[in-house]
């Protein structure tokens, strides 16, 4: 997924989000493919580009967390994103297990 972000290829990081993600965007008042665009054009204005920033923490054969760095202007803001197994594959989870929030601000 980092590679599809930052080859540009936004679009394509639908198919990545968990059927429940994409409710969960949907509820917000977005389609998830315009949600991505909204943060494809968010990334072009700020240069930015995404890295992986620390292995998967597996909890159970089902469910992770991978903390990926958004990086501009010379920072970064690291983030844990959830993921679950969906249809055999991980997936952008829409919750983490223990509950916390999934918006951060100043993302």
């Amino acid at each position: 997924m980092v590679g599809v972000a930052n080859g540009r290829k936004y679009q394509d990081l639908e198919k990545e989000m968990s059927s429940r993600l994409r409710e969960k965007v949907r509820s917000e008042g977005w389609e998830p493919a315009q949600a991505l665009l909204a943060v494809a054009k968010k990334d072009r204005e700020e240069g930015a580009s995404y890295r992986l920033a620390d292995i998967p923490k597996f909890e159970v054969a089902q469910y992770a967390e991978v903390e990926i760095a958004r990086v501009r202007n010379g920072g970064e803001k690291r983030f844990v994103v959830p993921f679950i197994r969906e249809e055999g594959k991980w997936k952008a989870g829409a919750a983490y297990r223990d509950g916390r929030e999934w918006e951060e601000p100043d993302f």
